[in-house]
């Protein structure tokens, strides 16, 4: 049994190999949504289906796929691993997105950003993880008061009011100030 790392690393290779990156990313979400039906998944894995049953169906459901791609669902799905195809997709689109210099962050605010603060965002964010691009998701939570936290990956960069006016809370209980 293969992770969903190493299936997303051989895509990843001959992606790239075959210069049709954007392709597999566009059809690597196509089959995502396919493969997101709980049912069709259920019907991919079950063991009593026969592996002809199997790719019989992908061929009809991903029929607008890449044959390279849906190559990859049917060796997936013949190696019993269709289940990894959710992380799998996650981690060649990580290895996509740093291979295209993109960052993906998730931006909490405390009011919704405008344009042009959003436009300064992205390139603050994209100086400090050092990448070209940065696509950002957006949440608004007011308990922030003010400022920025965004999540990059597994970093997170808090420049949040609320947690700067902790920080001097804490500095002021540590030491009286005469």
């Amino acid at each position: 049994m293969a992770t969903g790392r190493r299936y997303a690393q051989a895509a990843f290779e001959l992606a790239k190999e075959k210069k049709n990156l954007d392709t597999w990313s566009e059809d690597l979400a196509r089959a995502a949504v396919v493969l997101g039906d709980s049912d069709v998944l259920g019907f991919l894995d079950a063991p009593q289906v026969t592996d002809s049953v199997k790719l019989d169906g992908i061929g009809k459901l991903m029929s607008d796929v890449d044959v390279l791609v849906r190559n990859t669902v049917n060796l997936m799905t013949v190696n019993r691993d269709i289940t990894k195809f959710a992380d799998m997709h996650r981690i060649f689109s990580d290895m996509a997105d740093a291979h295209n210099g993109i960052a993906r962050a998730e931006v909490t605010t405390a009011v919704p950003l405008e344009d042009a603060q959003r436009a300064q965002v992205a390139a603050g964010i994209a100086k400090l993880v050092g990448r070209s691009e940065v696509e950002i998701t957006e949440s608004v939570d007011p308990e922030i008061i003010g400022g920025v936290v965004a999540k990059v990956g597994d970093r997170l960069i808090d420049g949040s009011t609320r947690t700067q006016l902790r920080a001097m809370r804490d500095s002021l209980a540590e030491r009286p100030v005469d």
